[in-house]
């Protein structure tokens, strides 16, 4: 698990699709999905159910999520805090 990972799986609740979210960071969907991919293997989980209208978050992607942002959220005061940068939002 990588933040990069924790980043696409916020941005694809934000959003709604997996391509959305790609457009976003400038990346090819088929990449953000197999980004994905591994962490949802790696995690034993399925955080998205994809339909023909995006991604939904399931119930066990709802509590991911939460920590998700919560990770993401530290990382911005570390970064904040030690190397002076502001949060990117």
């Amino acid at each position: 698990m990588t933040l990069q990972q924790l980043r696409y799986v916020t941005a694809i609740a934000e959003t709604g699709t997996i391509s959305e979210a790609a457009r976003r960071f400038y990346i090819a969907q088929p990449s953000l999905t197999a980004s994905l991919h591994e962490l949802e293997e790696e995690l034993g989980l399925t955080i998205f159910r994809r339909t023909n209208r995006g991604a939904v978050l399931t119930p066990e992607g709802e509590e991911f999520l939460g920590y998700a942002r919560q990770v993401l959220a530290q990382m911005d005061l570390i970064e904040e805090k030690y190397l002076g940068a502001a949060p990117v939002k």
